[in-house]
């Protein structure tokens, strides 16, 4: 749970502060653009899209965590039920079970931002084949 308070607590402090540079770039932006009248800004990107698939980067996340959840709890279960629970003694296999835990969500919670990686990557190069299509 304090590794939770700590990442909630951070991510929105992270979050603040990246909101007002954020809109510091953009009234500088703004101001520049006023100054410049008779530019072509066909080629040129304005906003860069970063953040265009956070909700594909958070979902597979999340999906990722509740599968080390659910691995994590059938392992624990599986050593707690074993031949594991009869050589060592309660203590050492709640050691183990925590360290299942937390070992199966960050495997699992890693592997799901390596699938949004490569998913957001593949839709990215099919954006940029179309556009490429499209200018010729």
């Amino acid at each position: 749970m304090i590794p939770l308070n700590c990442l909630i607590v951070f991510g929105t402090i992270y979050k603040v502060v990246e909101l007002f540079v954020r809109k510091r770039e953009r009234l500088t932006l703004i101001s520049k653009l006023t100054e410049i009248s008779n530019v072509d800004f066909k080629g040129i990107k304005l906003y860069n899209s970063g953040n265009k698939f956070t909700a594909l980067r958070f979902a597979w996340l999340l999906m990722g965590v509740g599968l080390g959840f659910f691995v994590g709890f059938f392992l624990n279960l599986i050593i707690a039920q074993g031949d594991a629970a009869n050589l060592c003694d309660y203590r050492f296999i709640d050691h183990i079970s925590g360290i299942i835990y937390v070992s199966c969500i960050s495997f699992f919670g890693g592997l799901g931002l390596l699938i949004s990686y490569y998913s957001e990557r593949r839709a990215e190069q099919a954006e940029d084949k179309k556009n490429d299509d499209t200018q010729i």
